[in-house]
């Protein structure tokens, strides 16, 4: 089946490189069962829309009004509706925090609900509506990561790279990430920290540096929808350690940190003994050869052709 798509809905920010992206890899699909186009650049270049030439309407984030979702399921009843992955739950904890959340909630009906993974998909189907929640599904990204920076052959000169990101709902934070650290230089683990988020800024350049001289990155955000950092860490071939809600995908299920967090009624908690957890994970680590290429495995998760196949299976199913 061919799909003609048009774009709705960019996102600003950091969100834009996977807007971009993912028409980018939809575009080169080596079966051309793809053609995209993007409303927002053709209203920059003054172009003309012809919305009867399209069969569905994609609105990839929460970025557009509601206005614009009834007109065209007004005029183009016909075609389908994709909603997705970065509509809904601006803040995941508090749930429906405005206007556009419950409306989104209680009166949009797309014809496919998209998050990025599981964990987080599960929290969303909280508040969506029954016949939302049939039609719900996840689509991990694709990405084009900057090879640039990585130097294999670097010499490892840091046991750990630790990646500090505090999200403003981890009131544990502090004190999680000051008890591993107290572990890390008790047990002699030299370490390099990332101070990210709430917890602190860092230029990108400093990251991939730190990359190249480091065997083993430690994720300690409470969570990642999946994490362009995690990706980047795995295409360096460094791995990650980190709990399956804040590196959900994985180049080895064994640097998982079970049991360190648990999603209550509102949003994931972090429990009290997750610092000694991750500090077994990093110490078994560090004690085995690692023999696993974690490059090659985000490199082929990530590929805009993997891309395609997963969103061509959902869309058959679903459509």
């Amino acid at each position: 089946m061919n799909y003609k798509i048009l774009m709705l809905g960019k996102p600003g920010g950091t969100l834009a490189r996977t807007y971009e992206w993912h028409i980018e890899a939809l575009n080169n699909d080596i079966s051309k069962r793809y053609k995209v186009e993007c409303v927002h650049s053709m209203n920059h270049e003054h172009r003309d829309i012809n919305i009867a030439e399209y069969n569905i309407f994609w609105f990839y984030a929460k970025a557009f009004p509601p206005s614009l979702y009834h007109n065209i399921k007004k005029l183009r009843p016909d075609a389908k509706i994709v909603c997705g992955p970065n509509i809904l739950l601006d803040k995941p904890d508090i749930g429906l925090s405005d206007e556009w959340d419950k409306w989104y909630a209680d009166i949009c009906r797309p014809d496919l609900h998209l998050d990025q993974v599981e964990f987080y998909s599960e929290h969303v189907k909280k508040y969506l509506s029954p016949e939302t929640k049939k039609v719900a599904k996840t689509l991990d990204k694709c990405m084009r990561i900057n090879d640039d920076y990585y130097k294999p052959g670097t010499k490892k000169i840091y046991d750990c790279l630790i990646y500090s990101k505090k999200r403003r709902y981890d009131y544990k934070f502090e004190s999680f990430r000051d008890e591993l650290v107290h572990i890390l230089e008790k047990n002699n683990i030299n370490y390099y920290e990332i101070k990210a988020g709430k917890y602190g800024n860092y230029k990108r350049e400093d990251y991939f540096e730190a990359l190249n001289n480091s065997k083993v990155t430690v994720n300690l955000s409470l969570d990642e929808c999946p994490g362009i950092l995690n990706y980047e860490s795995m295409f360096f071939n460094v791995p990650v350690i980190g709990s399956p809600n804040n590196t959900p995908v994985t180049s080895s299920k064994n640097l998982h940190v079970h049991n360190t967090d648990e999603m209550t009624s509102s949003y994931l908690v972090r429990k009290d003994d997750a610092a000694e957890k991750y500090y077994e994970v990093i110490k078994n680590y560090l004690g085995k050869k690692d023999e696993i290429d974690h490059r090659l495995f985000i490199k082929n998760h990530t590929s805009f052709q993997r891309y395609c196949e997963n969103v061509n299976s959902i869309l058959e199913k679903i459509l």
